[in-house]
């Protein structure tokens, strides 16, 4: 379970990115979180990964304050997360199988282990075959699905997706959400940030929308 108390956010410029948010997401539910740029989607999803931490209140996961987390504590946190930004920030000199693999070889995994996951990722995003591949011989498409796949191959029980479709035309889009689906569907809570309404629209989930706050 992920739960939001009276969480406000403001960034060292003064910008309030998001102010007394109160929210409830079950283990294993898939929502979408929409609202106009500037809304504080990326930031919600920012505050989960702690990547960002709260101005005031707290978020909890599973019912433990992410406050109380150290520093020490964050690597080993993070591991239970996978998330997903527009652009996926792939390594251009390596190949789509040591892209995938980066987040387990710096777990220490072995390399039967990491060989294996990286297989199965490949299989789950519909890139079996790539693995020698490097990045500029990919499409927009493959390129997020390699991201996904990076993401996922840790096997985390939280998926976090900040604006994972806005750079595809709507038939890949909706690819990408499938994928997204499916790991839904295998018990990971999934939360997206998207300004695609129609998109949102068709996916027939749970939609939480931000209302732009005055700083």
């Amino acid at each position: 379970m992920i739960e939001f108390k009276q969480v406000s956010k403001k960034y060292p410029t003064g910008q309030l990115a998001l102010y007394n948010v109160n929210l409830t997401l079950e283990a294993g539910e898939m929502v979408f979180i929409t609202g106009h740029s500037g809304a504080g989607k990326s930031t919600l999803l920012k505050l989960v990964a702690l990547l960002e931490r709260p101005s005031k209140g707290e978020v909890l996961i599973g019912g433990r304050s992410l406050n109380k987390l150290g520093r020490s504590q964050i690597p080993n946190y993070r591991r239970r997360i996978g998330f997903i930004f527009q652009d996926p920030h792939l390594l251009y000199d390596r190949t789509v199988f040591d892209n995938i693999a980066l987040p387990l070889r710096i777990a220490g995994m072995s390399h039967n282990e990491i060989r294996r996951r990286v297989q199965a990722a490949l299989d789950k995003v519909g890139l079996t075959g790539r693995e020698k591949t490097f990045p500029l011989m990919l499409s927009a498409g493959e390129k997020q699905r390699v991201g996904i796949a990076r993401a996922m191959v840790n096997k985390p029980t939280i998926i976090l997706a900040d604006e994972p479709t806005g750079n595809l035309d709507p038939e890949l889009a909706q690819d990408i959400m499938f994928t997204f689906t499916q790991f839904n569907e295998l018990g990971a809570t999934v939360m997206i940030a998207s300004h695609d309404h129609g998109l949102v629209e068709r996916m027939k989930k749970r939609t939480i929308v931000l209302q732009k706050v005055d700083s």
